[in-house]
């Protein structure tokens, strides 16, 4: 049965909308509000105005726009294995961006990006094949700042399609495969840059993370995934998800390499706005020092066994807990709390404004989506205006109590990146499983509240299960300490060889 069979075909799209939120909220009394939505729905309708179109994004005329100036293939398309590769279309010039040489600090590093970021006159489909015929009008600026310093980009990026699976899901391109263990997937969104990095296709790979999709699938495959400070580095040239929380990310094999790269793009104007670069290099408080860490119990709630036992041993290793068998509390402070809210919060945003930016990327044509990312988009569709405008309003409030009750006076917090090892591979997935549906809800659940507070993170990867396959460790910072959060993580990953 298709997902539409059971709506009213004749009914108006306002009052299938208004339904649709009165369920989701399980509102009461709605009787006369029922009627003035019946009332006005043809009025409703007829005055909607859909969102414009990226205005930087165009439909490509001529052949010019894929060939170099010697009629050579400016790239190469590979997406047919992109989902093992990790990349999607190779480049065939050596410099994509035409960046003016200005220093050699990224020489050796060989870079891809998630298809949602642009180069000029190249490519861009976000993971939909129907965008294949538009062409960016600009380049990412941390692109171009990445080529300028030395750096090779190579390559374009398999990605859930429009950003919008933690699993790396694609239903036009396949699913990405987990390099470490072809019966695991990716996870995603930032599948195949997890994927082209742990397989050595690249050294560093750009990508997005509105609710933990670098951290994730940089936890899946055992390598190093990076998400900024909210707003430090520039979304310019980006296909955007969800503009409130959307960052642009580094994942690479090892935290040092994230480092370089990131103090590269810290220093650039046109990636991170001189306001911004003053919080950068302002320092903390004297008076925040050292780590809280997710508490042992909580993790052993909330976490499959095989992430639970990492975890703690990584924290036994560390020395913030004093007995790996029994998870005895040491020195450092440790934590238990209920973000549920949080999570509702950044799932409500999330939903509303993906909606409209990928509606209007599509044309409103949303049989242009697959199937999974439909039902997604269209919770959007169905989210109460007063919902989204309260967790908007609440952001910084919630941040700052985050902090406070939370943080308290250490400063960073230590929880899984993920509280699930790597999802299966579609082979052996049940969409139709209840338990295999409840994991694919609870991947982000570390993840995504980050977003919505707009705090920095990365995650690190722990030694190997027995599959193979790594769970990370995700150390969390305050707003805009992000070159002390980078510090850290190079720190405790030497510890955790």
């Amino acid at each position: 049965m298709s997902a539409y069979e059971d709506m009213k075909v004749d009914e108006s799209p306002s009052l299938r909308i208004s339904r649709a939120v009165n369920e989701l909220l399980d509102s009461t009394g709605t009787v006369r509000s029922d009627a003035l939505v019946t009332a006005d729905a043809r009025t409703n309708d007829s005055t909607f105005v859909a969102p414009t179109p990226l205005s930087w994004l165009r439909a490509s005329q001529t052949r010019t726009d894929d060939t170099s100036r010697n009629d050579q293939p400016r790239w190469i398309g590979s997406e047919a294995d992109s989902s093992r590769t990790g990349i999607v279309r190779r480049y065939s010039e050596q410099r994509v961006t035409q960046a003016r040489a200005r220093s050699d600090k990224l020489a050796g590093f060989r870079f891809t990006h998630k298809d949602n970021i642009a180069v000029k006159d190249y490519p861009l489909t976000a993971g939909n094949p129907s965008l294949h015929n538009l062409r960016p009008r600009l380049t990412s600026p941390l692109l171009t700042a990445i080529e300028s310093a030395g750096g090779a980009i190579v390559g374009a990026n398999h990605m859930a399609e429009f950003a919008l699976s933690p699993t790396g899901h694609n239903h036009w391109l396949g699913d990405g495969v987990n390099p470490r263990n072809e019966a695991y997937l990716s996870g995603g969104s930032s599948s195949g840059s997890a994927i082209a990095v742990a397989s050595g296709a690249c050294d560093v790979s750009l990508g997005t993370d509105t609710g933990g999709s670098v951290r994730l699938p940089a936890s899946f495959c055992g390598v190093v995934g990076y998400k900024p400070s909210n707003d430090v580095f520039s979304t310019t040239g980006l296909i955007p998800l969800s503009e409130s929380l959307d960052t642009i990310g580094l994942i690479a094999s090892n935290a040092v390499s994230v480092r370089t790269v990131a103090d590269v793009l810290f220093s650039d104007d046109e990636v991170v706005p001189t306001d911004v670069r003053d919080r950068l290099d302002r320092p903390a408080a004297a008076t925040l020092t050292g780590f809280v860490h997710l508490s042992v119990s909580a993790v052993r709630r909330t976490c499959d066994t095989a992430v639970a036992a990492a975890f703690i041993a990584a924290l036994t290793q560390i020395g913030l807990i004093d007995s790996k068998e029994h998870g005895t509390p040491g020195a450092s402070p440790e934590v238990d709390y209920d973000d549920s809210d949080l999570n509702r919060r950044a799932v409500i945003v999330v939903s509303v404004e993906a909606a409209r930016n990928v509606g209007r990327m599509l044309d409103w044509n949303w049989d242009r989506l697959g199937d999974q990312v439909l039902s997604r988009v269209s919770r959007g569709t169905s989210v109460s205006a007063i919902e989204y405008a309260d967790a908007i309003a609440e952001r910084r409030a919630l941040q700052s109590e985050f902090i406070e009750s939370v943080m308290g006076k250490s400063r960073f917090l230590l929880t899984p990146t993920s509280p699930i090892p790597a999802p299966k591979s579609p082979s052996s997935l049940n969409s139709a499983d209840p338990e295999q549906r409840s994991d694919y809800m609870r991947a982000s659940a570390y993840a995504r509240t980050i977003n919505y507070l707009g705090l920095p993170a990365i995650s690190i990867p722990l030694p190997a299960t027995d599959d193979a396959t790594s769970p990370g460790l995700q150390i969390i910072g305050r707003p805009y300490d992000d070159r002390a959060l980078l510090d850290s993580a190079v720190s405790l990953s030497k510890m955790l060889v």
